[in-house]
């Protein structure tokens, strides 16, 4: 015993015994959701209720300010209380769906009992569980509640988080350290228990440590990360991200927003006017709003951006309104892929995210960051330091699509042709006014075909190499994917005619991924690539 323990017997004792209760939850014993998983999932519902309902009073406010609380009478009155007892339906539905879920670890696999009169029960082997990660929204925060989300390696699945887990921090990490040891242990054979003994002697926090994480009430903090991105790091990520659309559509929403303001001040009651256009300016704003989000969300998102990689596993963690604590095996990647937008393009910056089951595959986190956009040195040096595996192959230039790839594309692009031309003559005999407007839309396609076609040919390209199949592919942006040939599900090629007669072939690889990220097409190549990517794929 320390001279801690000494002074203050009791609070060992009781600090022994959180431990134990925590270790507990985690031993077969079956609990439940924190009940805030009822506030999260009804907040939603609630929003959506004032977004229909309040443009809707904006719009006729001068009525209502003039008939004052008569529009509670009548349709109106029965409407807000028909609101009202549905939205409380549905937080006594989704509290009888929480009391009767459970949660528990049972040998070898996490088991999900939902005990409603639709009963059913789900049973994740520990073995198939490819990732575990925690998040923690702003919401999260306050309540010191944290959520677990475990993903399994099922195709099935890959686009939504299997299971969601929400707990109180302490006993989140618990938890993901008890399913890290377990997996752990299944990967190595030894699938054993884990005692109220060890969980005495400390291996709780041992385990956690090793995971990058620690206990409640440790430094995590004092943690050393081998990518930790500072203020300008994130500055010169969210330059480099920025949507040149949105930024389109935010000059064009202000320059909309001044001129209404100026057509309101001219006008001779513009008290009334600015009333009856309060629903519209509300509009407008959220577009904008939406837009400008667009644009510096990623200022925000990435905040405190950090990634290790520790033996086996990569640990990554960011955020500031929504801290996310990631944690890949690195067998489980499926492949790299590296991305410039028009502007990182322009400025030589790259960024790199990792395609894998379990990361980026919800719909509010569809990037799986890896590495922020960086200069091509600072890229190298951060991927030795994270996934050396594929630093080689990073480097490698891709081969550029064979100049005959024009004979290949002269088919769709002539076939395109026709339909535009026969369009705008249908158009042009149809309204003869409009014949010169449809010649000139006819015009900007054709255009749109050519400037099209010049781009990817300058972009895509493909190199099969030793090890790894890496594509090209892009118009303004450019976008790298580096796949090794093992993780392929499996690759079909094809050819046209001219191409045949050209002797190159395209192709279409798949991978164990999310919809977004499972199908990867090859641009055109010629030589023995198709050869050397099947005997890749069965080595």
């Amino acid at each position: 015993m320390n001279v801690k323990d000494k002074e203050n017997p009791s609070g060992g004792q009781a600090e022994a015994k959180t431990e134990k209760k925590q270790t507990e939850k985690t031993q077969g014993m079956r609990f439940r959701n924190h009940i805030s998983i009822i506030a999260e999932q009804t907040g939603g519902l609630l929003i959506a209720l004032l977004i229909v309902l309040v443009p809707s009073l904006l719009e006729n406010i001068d009525e209502l300010m003039e008939s004052g609380l008569e529009f509670m009478d009548g349709k109106w009155l029965l409407v807000n209380l028909g609101l009202i007892l549905f939205f409380l339906a549905v937080i006594a539905l989704q509290f009888a769906v929480w009391s009767k879920t459970y949660i528990s670890l049972q040998d070898n696999a996490v088991v999900i009992e939902r005990n409603t009169l639709n009963k059913k029960k789900n049973t994740i082997g520990i073995r198939n569980i490819s990732n575990i990660n925690t998040e923690q929204n702003l919401f999260e925060m306050l309540l010191g509640t944290c959520k677990v989300k475990l993903d399994t390696n099922s195709r099935s699945t890959a686009d939504s988080t299997d299971v969601r887990i929400v707990l109180k921090k302490a006993e989140a990490l618990a938890f993901k350290q008890e399913v890290t040891r377990r997996i752990r242990d299944a990967e190595s054979g030894a699938g054993k228990g884990f005692s109220a003994q060890q969980a005495a002697a400390g291996a709780p926090g041992e385990t956690l440590r090793e995971a990058g994480m620690t206990p409640a009430g440790d430094a995590a903090e004092t943690e050393d990360y081998d990518v930790r991105s500072d203020l300008a790091d994130i500055l010169q990520h969210g330059l480099f991200s920025v949507n040149i659309l949105s930024v389109a559509v935010i000059i064009l929403g202000i320059a909309g927003a001044v001129g209404t303001v100026f057509r309101i001040v001219g006008s001779p009651d513009a008290a009334q006017t600015l009333i009856g256009a309060a629903s519209g300016v509300l509009v407008a704003a959220l577009i904008v709003a939406s837009a400008l989000w667009d644009t510096v969300k990623d200022f925000v998102r990435y905040y405190d951006f950090r990634a290790k990689r520790r033996g086996d596993k990569i640990y990554i963690r960011y955020g500031f309104f929504k801290k996310v604590e990631y944690t890949v095996p690195v067998d489980k990647i499926q492949a790299l892929r590296l991305k410039q937008s028009f502007v990182a393009r322009l400025g030589k910056r790259y960024m790199a995210e990792i395609v894998n089951v379990g990361m980026g595959d919800d719909n509010d986190e569809k990037n799986s960051f890896l590495i922020l956009y960086s200069t091509e040195a600072k890229l190298n040096e951060r991927l030795t330091a994270l996934l050396p595996e594929f630093l080689d192959a990073a480097g490698a230039a891709v081969e550029r699509q064979p100049s005959s790839v024009w004979a290949a594309w002269s088919v769709p692009a002539l076939i395109y042709t026709v339909i535009v031309a026969a369009c705008a003559a249908v158009c042009a005999s149809a309204m003869p006014e409009y014949a010169l407007w449809a010649a000139a839309g006819a015009a900007a396609l054709e255009f749109c075909l050519a400037a099209g076609m010049i781009l990817k040919y300058l972009t895509d390209g493909s190199l099969a190499g030793n090890d790894f199949l890496k594509l090209a592919k892009g118009y303004f942006a450019r976008t790298y994917l580096i796949v090794r040939y093992r993780k392929i599900q499996y690759v079909c090629f094809s050819r046209n005619p001219l191409a045949k007669a050209c002797g190159i072939r395209k192709g279409e690889i798949h991978l164990l991924a999310s919809s977004a990220n499972t199908s990867h097409s090859i641009p055109y190549f010629k030589g023995n690539g198709e050869e050397i990517i099947k005997e890749g794929m069965l080595r």
